[in-house]
């Protein structure tokens, strides 16, 4: 059951943000009494033109979100999730890579692009008794830098 106090308090409450939304319209360039839907197309284009060309076009790819491994792509105004395109190669023969011991959280080795720099860590790092990259050898397969005889 409710009591009538409650209603009317509600009743109150809500008749309050109403004024203060009304309060607020003008203040967003908009009198009350003015209604978008009814308004001419001639007004509509001097509030376009006032926005400077701040939106020029719509993107169709903005509320699309295709899965892994594909990305969204505008083709003739729609949306279509197309494969994302492979990386391309880093290397061509084994020269062109190199071994970089990572000590970030463990004792790894990366096959990296020969001059690439060693990881830089974001957390701490640890010691290891030897090299992590103590007879391993780099290799380019497939256009990617890899451990060529990692067990």
């Amino acid at each position: 059951m409710v009591h009538k106090t409650m209603l009317r308090s509600t009743n109150v409450g809500i008749l309050s943000l109403l004024s203060a939304l009304a309060a607020l319209l003008p203040a967003c360039g908009a009198s009350p009494a003015e209604d978008l839907d009814q308004a001419e197309e001639g007004d509509l284009s001097e509030q376009t033109a006032a926005l400077g060309g701040i939106v020029t076009r719509h993107d169709a790819c903005a509320a699309v979100r295709c899965r892994d491994g594909f990305l969204c792509e505008e083709q003739d105004g729609r949306p279509v999730c197309v494969p994302v395109p492979p990386p391309p190669p880093v290397c061509e023969t084994d020269a062109d890579c190199s071994l970089v011991a990572n000590y970030c959280g463990g004792c790894n080795c990366n096959a990296v692009p020969s001059g690439e720099p060693e990881p830089k860590c974001t957390e701490g790092e640890v010691a290891c008794l030897v090299w992590p990259c103590q007879g391993l050898e780099a290799a380019c397969q497939a256009g990617r830098c890899v451990i060529a005889n990692e067990n």
